[in-house]
């Protein structure tokens, strides 16, 4: 009967020793959420009555430091920057494509509008044509007032000109 007895005594003790290791919770420290792995952290180690290096039992797992990412500045919206989408225009419509017009030189029968931008001028020659008048001409030229092309041209100055909506 004393045997019995110790080994009752034994499974007890046994028991009451796993059950002191369990923690609360839905998670165990060797089960966690997301299958991470557990990282020995020093900064988490305890050393008050534990062996250095051993992180207390039930103690939260070190937070992991967040991914480094480099933002990108979004992609600039397409545009139209086909100079022939001006032809034949009157004034309303121009002022509605590339707003308000930096310099404005009228020269009978004509208007030339002047658009000033980084790198470039862009001229928009206006004809009268009977009520009103109408684009003709376009060119573009440097500051120093060598030729470009008009395409390059058109498309700064609308770049600069677009207003984006704050969200």
């Amino acid at each position: 009967m004393l045997r019995q007895f110790r080994t009752a005594l034994a499974l007890l003790l046994s028991g009451l020793a796993l059950a002191a290791c369990q923690t609360t919770g839905s998670t165990s420290r060797s089960g966690l959420a997301n299958n991470q792995t557990e990282t020995a952290d020093p900064a988490v180690q305890s050393t008050e009555g534990g062996a250095p290096g051993v992180a207390p039992a039930g103690a939260a797992p070190a937070p992991q430091p967040a991914p480094q990412v480099t933002a990108r500045p979004p992609a600039p919206p397409p545009i139209n920057d086909d100079p022939n989408q001006l032809m034949g225009l009157d004034r309303g419509g121009v002022s509605a494509l590339l707003g308000e017009p930096d310099l404005v030189r009228r020269e009978e029968p004509a208007e030339i509008w002047q658009y000033v931008t980084a790198g470039c001028v862009f001229d928009v020659v206006l004809y009268d044509a009977g009520s009103r008048y109408r684009v003709t001409y376009l060119e573009a030229r440097d500051d120093a007032a060598d030729r470009l092309a008009p395409r390059p041209c058109l498309n700064r100055l609308l770049r600069e000109r677009q207003t984006v909506p704050v969200s």
